[in-house]
């Protein structure tokens, strides 16, 4: 599967926000063997930080559980001070039944990954990201076609 994604994704700036260290790791090497640019972020505090910067990203990685600042909150202040961020975002949580994390799926319609994934779910999941119409391109189609 890498040589069929890889001419996708090679070059693409990915932001991960996630505080385990282990799977960290895991998208190092998997973004790293797919010639991705990879920014991380440890913690929610952090991610604000790389996100007020006005770097721009192709893909946000944002796991829901994070110290400080939690993925919703990061999601709200996305909302505000970079939305066009919104679109590119992919949550990640081992968490899904909780309260909170169902809240945060409903209100931000974002795609979300269970952990624990394989790396063709996550894959398949960014090059969903990255192939998705921009938003509101959908609506005028159908109201037009």
């Amino acid at each position: 599967m890498i040589h069929k994604d890889k001419s996708l994704l090679s070059g693409r700036h990915i932001l991960v926000v996630e505080d385990e260290p282990t799977i960290r790791r895991f998208y190092e090497r998997l973004f790293t063997a797919r010639e991705m640019e990879i920014t991380f972020a440890p913690s929610g505090n952090v991610a604000m930080d790389v996100i007020e910067s006005g770097q721009s990203f192709d893909v946000v990685l944002l796991d829901v559980r994070l110290p400080g600042l939690s993925g919703r909150d990061i999601w709200k202040l996305m909302e505000i001070k970079r939305p066009e961020l919104c679109s590119r975002v992919i949550l990640v949580t081992g968490d899904i039944l909780s309260e909170g994390t169902r809240q945060l799926l409903e209100e931000s319609g974002r795609p979300c990954l269970d952990k624990p994934f394989s790396s063709d779910e996550l894959i398949s999941a960014i090059v969903g990201v990255l192939t998705a119409p921009p938003k509101g391109e959908s609506e005028r189609d159908q109201r037009t076609g």
